[in-house]
C-alpha cells in the first residue's frame, strides 16, 4: 500500500526541539531494553545522524544526531537523545517522522532512554552538574510531566533497562562528593522508587524478555545471572573488551559491543569466543518485530455493533478464566437519538460497564443477552433519558425482571439529562468538558476523554455537560454556577468553548470536528495502548465505541469513513504514538469505516512486521501495567492527581500550537 505523507511532522518536531542546547558531561555506555517478539535485528547508534544495520543505514535525519537509540515494543519507533538534549523518537522507516517526548533541559545531561513495559512510558538517566545521576520517567507522548524515579540517597543511578514488564534494572554507584561516580558498581531493580540490589561488581544491566535473567558486564566480559544474582554464567571469554549487552527478543542470545565492533553469542555461555557481525558498529540494540493489529468491532446494525464492542472487553460473569474486565454495570440508551446519550461514555467508564442500546418500548434481545452474560443479578443498569421520550417504563420493568437494579438519569431535556449524568459520576468533578448537545461529534470525543479520567485508580474525575450551540441552557448554567472553584472547565468544540467562556473555560477546538477530536486526544491522552477510530458522520457506533475507549484509557478519533485514507488527524496521532499503541480499533462495519481506512491506520501503527487486520476480537483489554512506575499511565498525565487548571491550559495551548504548525 502506498504511503500517505503526513503534513506538519517535521515542523512540529523542529518547533519543540529547537529550544536550546545542553552541555554534555560524558557517561557510561548503556544496555538496551528487550521486548519479546518472534525475532529481531541488531541495530546500532553512535552519535551520528543514523541508526544503522549490518551493511548500511536503517533510518536517520540530517537535522539531529542520534545517541543511545532504543526500540519500542513493536519496533515501530526508536527513542534517542539528540544533540540538543531532547528525548525524541523516530519512525523505523521514515526519517521525517520525528516527534519529541521531552524538551531539552539546559542544565542537565541525558542518556540511555528506554521504553518501559508496553511503551506507555520512557525512562532515561539524567544529571545536573555536580550532582549524582538520576532516573527520570515520563509518558511516551510529548507534553507530559517528567518525574524522578530513583531515590534521592546520594548515589548515582544510571543505565536503566526494561522488558515487557514495568520493572527497571539500573546501575548504582557511590558519589565522590563532586558529582562523579566512584567505588564498585552494582546493579539492581528499581520498582517505583524502591531500589533492590541484584549483584555487585557489575555494570550495564539488561533484563531478559521473560524477566527471569539479567545480563551485565564484569571485568570486560558479558555475564548472565538470575534476578537474585545467582546461577552465574560467563557468556564471553576472549581477550576483547565487551559492553552494552542487549537480549534478542527470543531470550536465547545476547548482542553486545566487542572491541570496536558488535558481536552476538548464546546466553548459555556456549559461544565464549564470538566473532563480530560484519558491517555494523556503535551501541547495539535489537529491533523487535512484534505485530500490531487493527480490530474492527461491528455487527449487522447498531444494536449488534454495541454488543460486539461490549464483548471485546467485558468478561463473562462467573468465568474465572476470562481475562476480560469484569463489569459492574450497564448503561442503556435509546437507539435512534443521541440527545440524552452524549454523557453516556463518561458514565460507562465511571461505572465500569458497556453502553448498550434499546428501542423506546422494548428491550432489544441482543442487549438482554449481553446484560445476562456480563452482569450478575443485583447489579445496576443505568437508563439514560425520561420514560416518555427516551426509554419507556416498560423497558425498565423488563430490566428489573432480569434481576437488575435500575437508575434512571433524566431531566426535562437533553441539557438537564447531561447534568443528571454528571452528578451521578461526581457532583464535584475535577474537570468539566462542555460541548454542544445539538450535534454529536464534539461531545463524543469529549466523552471518551472525560470517561478515561474516571477510571479506578486514577484519582481524578471528569464529566460532560451540554450547550445549545453557543448558548448556555438554564440547566447547564445552573450546574456551572454551582461548581466549586476547584473544577476546571474545558470548552470542547467552538460552540462549547463559546458558551462556556464566562466560566474561564479552556478553549479546545479546531477548524473541524476531526481537528477537535485530535486536539482532545493530544490534551487528555498520552502513552496510550489503543486508538479508536469511527465515522464522524453518525453517532451510534461512536457512542458505544467512545465508552470502550474511555475504559481502555485511549482517545476516540473521527474520520469520514469512506475515503482512501482516514485523514491526517488520525494519521498524525497513530504515527506519533505507534511506539505505545499496539491495537487500533475501528467501530462499525465496512460501509461505515471502509477497509482502506482501516488498512491505512494499520500502516501508521505498525513496525517492521506489519499488522493483522482482525474482526470482533474478544481480548481487547486495558494493560494492567504490572508494577507501575510513578508516571501516571495515560489520561490527564499528572503523576499525583489531576492536572491543575494551569497545567491543563498549557496542554491545550500546546496542542493548538502543534496543529497550527
Amino acid at each position: 500500500m502506498p504511503r500517505i505523507s503526513i503534513t506538519h511532522r517535521s515542523a512540529v518536531f523542529g518547533t519543540v526541539l529547537a529550544i536550546g542546547a545542553t552541555t554534555l558531561f560524558g557517561g557510561a555506555a548503556p544496555a538496551h531494553a528487550t521486548h519479546a517478539s518472534p525475532g529481531g535485528r541488531v541495530t546500532a547508534s553512535n552519535g551520528g545522524h543514523y541508526i544503522t544495520v549490518a551493511g548500511g543505514n536503517l533510518v536517520g535525519t540530517p537535522e539531529y544526531t542520534i545517541t543511545d537509540a532504543a526500540w519500542s515494543p513493536d519496533g515501530s519507533r526508536a527513542v534517542f537523545v539528540t544533540d540538543n538534549g531532547d528525548i525524541a523518537t523516530i519512525r523505523y522507516n521514515d526519517g521525517e517522522s520525528l516527534y519529541p517526548i521531552a524538551n531539552p533541559d539546559p542544565s542537565s545531561q541525558r542518556a540511555d532512554p528506554e521504553w518501559v513495559g508496553d511503551g506507555s512510558t520512557v525512562v532515561w538517566a539524567a544529571r545536573s552538574a555536580g550532582e549524582p545521576w538520576r532516573i527520570e520517567e515520563t509518558l511516551s507522548t510529548y507534553g507530559f510531566d517528567i518525574v524522578t524515579r530513583s531515590p534521592d540517597d546520594g548515589h548515582h543511578y544510571t543505565q536503566p533497562d526494561t522488558n515487557d514488564s514495568q520493572r527497571v534494572v539500573v546501575q548504582r554507584q557511590a558519589d565522590d562528593g563532586n558529582g562523579n561516580p566512584t567505588g564498585t558498581p552494582e546493579i539492581g531493580f528499581l520498582d517505583g522508587s524502591t531500589y533492590t540490589p541484584i549483584v555487585s561488581d557489575a555494570t550495564s544491566p539488561t533484563l531478559s524478555p521473560d524477566g527471569q535473567k539479567v545480563a551485565f558486564v564484569r571485568g570486560n566480559q558479558i555475564w548472565v545471572s538470575d534476578t537474585s544474582g545467582n546461577n552465574l554464567v560467563q557468556v564471553t571469554g576472549n581477550a576483547s573488551s565487551h559492553g552494552d549487552p542487549v537480549w534478542y527478543p527470543t531470550g536465547q542470545t545476547l548482542a553486545f559491543r566487542q572491541g570496536s565492533g558488535i558481536a552476538a553469542a548464546a546466553a548459555d555461555g556456549s559461544q565464549q569466543n564470538p566473532t563480530n557481525i560484519a558491517g555494523i558498529t556503535g551501541e547495539p540494540d535489537v529491533q523487535p518485530n512484534k505485530k500490531d493489529r487493527v480490530v474492527r468491532l461491528s455487527g449487522t446494525d447498531r444494536f449488534t455493533t454495541a454488543v460486539a464492542i461490549s464483548q471485546s472487553h467485558w468478561a463473562t460473569r462467573g468465568n474465572a478464566a476470562d481475562k476480560r474486565a469484569p463489569a459492574d454495570s450497564v448503561v442503556l440508551t435509546r437507539w435512534d437519538s443521541f440527545a440524552d446519550a452524549l454523557g453516556g461514555s463518561a458514565l460507562a467508564a465511571a461505572k465500569q460497564g458497556p453502553l448498550l442500546m434499546s428501542t423506546l418500548d422494548t428491550l432489544h434481545p441482543t442487549a438482554t443477552a449481553e446484560m445476562q452474560r456480563i452482569l450478575a443479578p443485583g447489579k445496576t443498569v443505568y437508563l439514560l433519558g425520561s420514560a416518555a421520550g427516551a426509554i419507556s417504563a416498560n423497558v425498565e420493568q423488563q430490566v428489573k425482571a432480569l434481576g437488575y437494579n435500575t437508575v434512571r438519569l433524566a431531566g426535562t431535556d437533553r441539557f438537564a439529562t447531561s447534568v443528571a449524568i454528571a452528578n451521578a459520576i461526581d457532583p464535584t468533578p475535577d474537570t468539566v468538558l462542555v460541548a454542544t448537545g445539538m450535534d454529536f461529534p464534539d461531545a463524543l470525543s469529549a466523552g471518551a476523554a472525560a470517561g478515561a479520567q474516571n477510571l479506578p485508580g486514577k484519582g481524578t474525575s471528569a464529566v460532560v455537560v451540554l450547550t445549545n450551540n453557543n448558548l448556555l441552557p438554564a440547566p447547564t448554567k445552573t450546574y456551572l454556577d454551582g461548581l466549586s472553584g476547584s473544577s476546571t472547565v474545558v470548552g470542547v468544540g467552538l460552540s462549547g468553548a463559546t458558551a462556556a467562556q464566562p466560566y474561564d473555560a479552556i478553549p479546545l477546538y479546531g477548524d473541524s470536528r476531526w481537528e477537535t477530536a485530535l486536539l482532545t486526544a493530544w490534551t487528555f491522552f498520552g502513552g496510550q495502548n489503543h486508538i479508536g477510530v469511527t465515522t464522524g458522520m453518525n453517532w451510534p457506533d461512536a457512542l458505544a465505541g467512545g465508552a470502550l475507549m474511555a475504559s481502555l484509557d485511549g482517545p476516540l478519533l473521527l474520520t469520514y469513513g469512506t475515503d482512501d485514507v482516514p485523514g491526517y488527524e488520525v494519521e498524525m496521532l497513530a504515527d506519533e504514538t505507534s511506539g505505545s499503541v499496539h491495537t487500533g480499533l475501528i467501530f462499525g462495519s465496512a460501509p461505515v469505516v471502509n477497509d482502506l481506512e482501516a488498512q491505512n491506520l494499520g500502516y501508521y501503527l505498525a513496525g517492521p512486521n506489519s499488522y493483522n487486520l482482525l474482526a470482533n476480537q474478544t481480548d481487547v483489554v486495558r494493560s494492567t501495567g504490572g508494577t507501575a512506575g510513578p508516571a501516571q499511565r495515560g489520561g490527564a498525565g499528572a503523576v499525583d492527581g489531576p492536572r491543575t487548571r494551569a497545567e491543563l491550559k498549557a496542554a491545550a495551548e500546546a496542542a493548538r500550537e502543534r496543529l497550527a504548525d
